[in-house]
């Protein structure tokens, strides 16, 4: 048996407001049992209770009305779980943000440690295969995924202690565009593809320390180095290097160490 209620008894019995009730009757996924045809005054079921209470609680964990109104209007199981599982795996994602989130904010919390070790290194020239671009800081992680992509098919299949590199021109920090160049150590006697070009990296003196990972806060490691270079050595105004150590194969970008090398001058 169902009965006819009041839209207002109706949001009291459902949680849902008296706009989030029209949005729901305009987009389709819960339309009122009745409509006045002269005040327009809308009239639902005791049976839509149910329904509207699903939409509330997809609504309440972030679900896309999209998504909900084609869980909604299908009645195959694996549509349904197929839409579910998807919005889970979508809030794991989520939620692993915001725990990282809540670790870099943490951290925050302390001031910057002095650098664990910054060794002194004479970087010799090298000649060098690379994709240079200038880019917006925004861009650099899906400009790193591609000029890495682009680098490992020009080299081909080869030996896995393949040490790709970056090079960062002092704009992309300072003015947030700037140039940027991805490298690898230039096979023998080969000459590069269209889309790839030979260079040689001049040398310099750098000072260098190890992040554990890839650039998953990695600003903290710079800020170290920074405050080390300033108050121990002399700063140089060229190009930030990095080395991108522990990648394979199969996962190109899953480094287990990142090589931060600052320019500086020696006296």
């Amino acid at each position: 048996m169902t009965t006819r209620v009041s839209i207002g008894d109706f949001a009291v019995m459902t949680g849902l407001s008296r706009k989030a009730l029209r949005q729901y009757h305009d987009i389709g996924i819960l339309e009122p049992a009745h409509v006045d045809p002269y005040t327009g005054y809308r009239w639902y079921a005791t049976a839509q209770v149910d329904h509207a209470h699903l939409i509330r609680r997809f609504r309440s964990l972030d679900m896309s009305i999209r998504d909900i109104e084609a869980l909604l209007s299908t009645d195959d199981p694996a549509t349904r779980t197929e839409i579910i599982t998807g919005h889970l795996t979508r809030m794991e994602e989520q939620l692993e943000q915001t725990r990282a989130a809540v670790t870099a904010l943490r951290e925050l919390l302390s001031p910057v440690t002095p650098a664990a070790s910054v060794s002194v290194r004479h970087d010799p020239a090298l000649t060098v295969w690379a994709v240079t671009d200038t880019i917006d800081l925004a861009d650099i992680d899906t400009w790193f995924a591609a000029a890495l992509t682009t680098l490992l098919a020009a080299v081909g299949p080869g030996p896995s202690a393949i040490v790709p590199g970056g090079l960062y021109d002092r704009d992309l920090f300072l003015e947030s565009h700037g140039a940027a160049t991805l490298f690898v150590p230039a096979p023998e006697q080969v000459d590069p593809p269209a889309d790839v070009r030979a260079a040689v990296l001049p040398d310099a003196d750098h000072a260098v320390l190890t992040h554990l990972g890839g650039h998953d806060r990695i600003d903290r490691s710079y800020a170290a180095l920074g405050v080390h270079v300033n108050e121990h050595l002399v700063s140089h105004a060229g190009p930030i290097r990095e080395h991108y150590l522990g990648g394979t194969p199969a996962e190109p970008t899953a480094f287990t160490a990142t090589e931060i090398c600052w320019p500086i001058v020696l006296t």
